[in-house]
């Protein structure tokens, strides 16, 4: 994989007693490869939204799991053309998040396995990370504690829209594998002071997505 050289700052809480301290490191770019977004290939991590049967006598409508422990919330996100190049995951505690393309180009999100809720240490290893062109003529929900890109990446500009189905509060864990540090939030809309976790050099990965 090729290498990098970058300046990062970690900045820790006061649970951990510690100072904000620099250091310099490698990263090393980790390539995703592109997949089919289809309900087999999706199903470790979600369900799609689609009619389980159309026939062509009769309105079906078909069950969706979706659960929201707080308050369900709908949004309409814009996400622009950007960098195909990422470095943060998360993961929802209460709620089996979903999304819905409006419009737009055509997009890519990623995704990782479930690990332990209850352990924050307990985080995918980068090459478990995997990414799904999403389905224009169908929407996704993500099981709860499925870890996921913060965001869908564009593959053209100018950018896609999305129907959003969240939870508030919204308790989040999020890792930055570039710097490996995460972040314990209660409210990943309010809490402006999380718990910090140090991984301790495990990672230091960047994603590219590649076509």
């Amino acid at each position: 994989m090729p290498l990098m050289a970058e300046t990062s700052t970690r900045e820790y809480g006061p649970s951990t007693g510690k100072e904000i301290k620099q250091e310099l490191f490698m990263t090393s770019v980790q390539l995703i490869k592109v997949e089919p977004m289809t309900k087999e290939s999706f199903e470790p991590f979600g369900q799609l939204l689609d009619s389980a049967d159309r026939p062509g006598d009769r309105r079906i409508i078909s069950p969706v799991e979706f659960t929201a422990e707080g308050k369900t919330t709908l949004g309409v996100i814009w996400q622009p053309f950007e960098s195909l190049e990422f470095k943060d995951m998360e993961r929802h505690f209460g709620v089996t998040q979903t999304f819905i393309q409006l419009s737009g180009s055509p997009a890519v999100v990623a995704v990782a396995p479930l690990t332990d809720p209850s352990e924050h240490d307990s985080v995918p290893r980068p090459e478990q990370v995997r990414a799904f062109l999403i389905d224009p003529a169908r929407g996704f929900v993500l099981r709860k504690g499925t870890w996921h890109s913060l965001n869908r990446y564009i593959l053209s500009p100018p950018g896609a829209t999305f129907v959003i189905l969240n939870s508030s509060p919204n308790p989040t864990q999020m890792v930055d594998y570039a710097n490996s540090v995460g972040s314990i939030y209660s409210d990943l809309g309010s809490d402006d002071s999380p718990d910090k976790i140090d991984y301790e050099n495990r990672f230091g990965v960047t994603f590219k997505l590649t076509l």
